[in-house]
C-alpha cells in the first residue's frame, strides 16, 4: 500500500505538471543559473521588463536562458555532493543509537588483609574481570553492528549521489540540480515547485521529462543497498523489502523537506537574492545591505562554521592518559607470611586499578567541560557578532571585500582593516561593533557564566581571557584574508 500510494502522488504530480501551460512550465522549473542562490548575476543575462509591470498580466513570468550542462559540469555537481552533509544524516539514522549495557561495579577490597578475606576478594576480583570481558565482547560487538549499518546507509546515500547526480543525468541528458523557483512568484507556486521538482526535471536541452534520474537513482540505490552491502557488511536485518520501501519513501521525502527548506529561505532573503542578482557581491566600492532574514541566515549559516570546533578543540585540550597498572604476578608461596604479603600487594593492585579509572573519568570529563565551554564561547560570539549587534545597530556583520580590481596590497590592507572598520547599513564606515562586541563579549560571558557553570576554574582567569580575545581577532583578520582573495561565495 505504502509503495502503491507512493507511486499514485508522483504519477499525480507529473501528469499535473504535463497538463500546465507552456509559460507555467517556465515559472515551475526555470533553469537560469541566476536563479540559483549563488549563481551568475542577472545583470550578465538577457534584459526582461519587470514582472510588475501596468502593461504585463499577473502570470506574466521572464524567459529564462536554457543552461545545457556538459558532463564535466555534472561530473563536478556529483563530486561536489559526495561530501554532502545529508549522506553523513542518512547513515546515522540508520546506523541508529547503540544500546550499550553499563559496566561491571569493581568489587571494593577488604579493610582487613586476611588470607580468607583477600581468597574472597580474589574470587570476586576473578569474577569482576570475567564480567568485563563479556562487557567488552558485548559492546564491542552492539558498536561494530552499529558501525556496519552506518556503513551500509552510508554507501547507499554515496550510490544515490553517484546514480541521481551523474551516471542517470549523462545517460539520460537530465539536469540533476534543483534549480530554485521563480523569486517573484506566488507562495503556492513556489512550494508546487519545490513538490513537482521530485518528480519532473529538465533534459540538457530544457525540456521538461519525468525525473528519472532521481527517482530511478533512488530506487536503484535502494536495491543495490539491500542486495550488495547489506550482504557484504553483514547486516542481514537491512535485507529485506522493507529496507528498500523505507529507502526510498525517507530518501524522496528527505528531498521534499531539502526543496521546500530552499524555497522558505529563499522567501527569508529575497531583497539580498534579487540585489545580489543584480549588483553580484557587495564590495567596498558597490555596496548594498544585508536584510534582517539576510542577517539571520548569515548567521544560522556560522552556527555549523568549522572556527567553533576548532576553538573548542583548542580550549578543550589533550588529555593525560596513563598506563593501566599490571596484575602482580602469582610467586611461589610457601609460607603464610609470604601469602599475606602478596595478598597486599594484590588489594594495592585493586586499589590502583580503581584509581586508575576514577582519574581516567574525570579527566576525560573534565576535557569534555572544556569542550563544550569553548564552543559555546565560539557560537556565543557567532550569535552576537553576526545577528544580535547587527540587527539592534543597524550595521553589516559581512566581511566586505575590496575586490579583484585593485592592487594585492590594498586587498590585504582592506582585509586587515575591516577586523576593526565595519560598514552600517546606510553605507557608512565606523568601528566594526558587531566584531568587537560579540568577541570581547562571548569571552566575558564565558568567563563570567560557562565556566563556572562548567566547573572549570582554569579557563575563568584574565590570561585566558586575554588569549582567548587575541586569537578570535587574529581568526578574524586570516578568515578575512582567505575571503577577500579565495573564499567568497555568494552575497
Amino acid at each position: 500500500m505504502k509503495r502503491t500510494f507512493l507511486f499514485l502522488i508522483l504519477l499525480c504530480v507529473y501528469y499535473r505538471a504535463r497538463g500546465q501551460s507552456a509559460q507555467a512550465v517556465d515559472d515551475s522549473l526555470p533553469s537560469a543559473p541566476s536563479a540559483s542562490f549563488v549563481g551568475t548575476p542577472a545583470a550578465i543575462a538577457p534584459a526582461a521588463p519587470a514582472a510588475n509591470s501596468p502593461n504585463l498580466p499577473r502570470s506574466y513570468r521572464p524567459a529564462m536562458p536554457i543552461t545545457t550542462l556538459t558532463w564535466g559540469m555534472k561530473m563536478d555537481y556529483y563530486l561536489r555532493s559526495t561530501g554532502s552533509f545529508r549522506n553523513f544524516l542518512e547513515a546515522g539514522f540508520l546506523a541508529g543509537i547503540p544500546n550499550l549495557p553499563s559496566a561491571p561495579e569493581q568489587p571494593q577490597p577488604p579493610a582487613a588483609v586476611t588470607i580468607d578475606g583477600v581468597q574472597n576478594y580474589a574470587n570476586a576480583m576473578d569474577a569482576y574481570g570475567d564480567g568485563m570481558d563479556a562487557w567488552r565482547r558485548s559492546s564491542e560487538d552492539e558498536l561494530r553492528y552499529r558501525g556496519r549499518r552506518f556503513a551500509v546507509g552510508f554507501a547507499t546515500a554515496e550510490t544515490r549521489q553517484l546514480l541521481s547526480d551523474f551516471v542517470l543525468p549523462v545517460a539520460l541528458h537530465q539536469d540533476p540540480r534543483y534549480v530554485p523557483a521563480y523569486i517573484d512568484g506566488s507562495f503556492g507556486e513556489r512550494m508546487w515547485h519545490a513538490v513537482s521538482a521530485i518528480a519532473v526535471t529538465r533534459s540538457d536541452s530544457g525540456h521538461l521529462v519525468p525525473n528519472y534520474s532521481k527517482i530511478g537513482g533512488t530506487i536503484a540505490a535502494a536495491y543495490i543497498g539491500k542486495a550488495v552491502y547489506a550482504k557484504e557488511f553483514d547486516v542481514p536485518q537491512l535485507n529485506t523489502g522493507r529496507f528498500v520501501s523505507h529507502y526510498i519513501g525517507y530518501s524522496l521525502a528527505g528531498d521534499l523537506a531539502t526543496n521546500v527548506g530552499r524555497e522558505l529561505v529563499r522567501s527569508s532573503i529575497k531583497p539580498d537574492i534579487e540585489m545580489y542578482s543584480s549588483q553580484g557581491i557587495a564590495t567596498q566600492d558597490s555596496y548594498y545591505p544585508l536584510s534582517a532574514g539576510g542577517k539571520f541566515f548569515y548567521w544560522v549559516r556560522s552556527t555549523w562554521g568549522l572556527r567553533n570546533f576548532i576553538q573548542g578543540a583548542l580550549m578543550a585540550g589533550i588529555p593525560n592518559i596513563p598506563d593501566q597498572p599490571e596484575q602482580p604476578a602469582v610467586p611461589n608461596i610457601t609460607t603464610q607470611e609470604q601469602a599475606l604479603v602478596f595478598d597486599a600487594i594484590f588489594v594495592q593492585y585493586g586499589e590502583d586499578i580503581q584509581a586508575w579509572r576514577d582519574n581516567l573519568e574525570d579527566d576525560v570529563r573534565y576535557h569534555e567541560r572544556r569542550l563544550i565551554g569553548g564552543f559555546s564561547e565560539s557560537e556565543t560570539q557567532q550569535f552576537l557578532a553576526n545577528l544580535a549587534v547587527p540587527i539592534v545597530l543597524g550595521m553589516d556583520p559581512r566581511y566586505i571585500p575590496l575586490g579583484p580590481g585593485h592592487s594585492a596590497g590594498s586587498r590585504m590592507g582592506n582585509a586587515l582593516t575591516s577586523v576593526a572598520i565595519g560598514h552600517m547599513d546606510s553605507g557608512r564606515k565606523m568601528v566594526n561593533l558587531p566584531i568587537l562586541a560579540g568577541t570581547v563579549g562571548a569571552a566575558f560571558v564565558a568567563k563570567e557564566l560557562y565556566y563556572p557553570k562548567l566547573g572549570v576554574p582554569e579557563l575563568e582567569s584574565n590570561r585566558v581571557l586575554a588569549k582567548t580575545i587575541g586569537f578570535n581577532f587574529a581568526a578574524d583578520g586570516l578568515l578575512n584574508l582567505f575571503s577577500e582573495f579565495f573564499m567568497h561565495k555568494g552575497f
